[in-house]
């Protein structure tokens, strides 16, 4: 099973006990800490609503990375070529080395590529003439600016999803823990409450899961 699916069948299993325990109230709450029965009959809305948030918070990650990547590689594309211009035209070697031709920039990292794009807008700000006679012109270095200030832009919204992610996530799993945690500790007092109903207690035994191939006792376990 999916994690999702595992959050949604064991909500399941919380909003059955529900059923039972509102009406079973007086004889379980005294059982169990204060505040657990309210407190999962909160948890189970919040459980199905928070599963679905963290879904999304995972999407929009996924799309501010695609988002991302997609920018770098325009960038990374747009100053390798400047480089390329430059080193063909064999410009003096201060203007070679301001524009950051043979030094490396890692596509993969968004700090190297636009320190890459930094370099060229700075040697292109110190060196115009030289690097426009070679073909790099105005409009290359606006554009270049203008994904530059894309991709720092981009990069803040990928750290922000990223986090977003993490914490709905991290919501996500907590709220889960206590859902389960209050199940257990229902079901637990329900065989004490209904020690003489066996009926009633069936209803409560039969929230837990079961697991595969798990064969029945031949008498009682407690």
């Amino acid at each position: 099973m999916s994690v999702i699916e595992i959050l949604e069948a064991d909500r399941r299993r919380g909003e059955q006990l529900k059923e039972l325990v509102i009406k079973d109230r007086t004889k379980i709450e005294p059982r169990v800490s204060a505040g657990l029965i309210d407190g999962l009959i909160a948890d189970l809305p919040y459980l199905r609503d928070i599963a679905v948030w963290a879904t999304d918070a995972r999407q929009a990650k996924k799309a501010a990375t695609k988002s991302q990547i997609n920018a770098a590689e325009l960038l990374f594309n747009l100053v390798m070529a400047g480089r390329a211009t430059i080193k063909l035209n064999k410009l003096d070697a201060e203007v070679i080395a301001r524009a950051g031709v043979g030094k490396n920039m890692n596509l993969k990292v968004v700090k190297s590529v636009l320190d890459g794009a930094e370099m060229m807008i700075q040697a292109y700000a110190q060196y115009p003439d030289p690097m426009r006679r070679a073909g790099v012109l105005p409009a290359d270095i606006e554009q270049i600016q203008a994904l530059r200030a894309q991709l720092t832009t981009v990069d803040v919204a990928q750290e922000e999803a990223k986090l977003t992610a993490k914490e709905k996530t991290a919501a996500r799993n907590e709220a889960h823990k206590r859902v389960k945690a209050a199940i257990a500790a229902i079901v637990g007092a329900a065989e004490l409450a209904f020690v003489n109903n066996p009926e009633r207690l069936a209803l409560y035994r039969a929230i837990l899961p079961t697991k595969p191939g798990a064969r029945k006792s031949p008498a009682p376990v407690a």
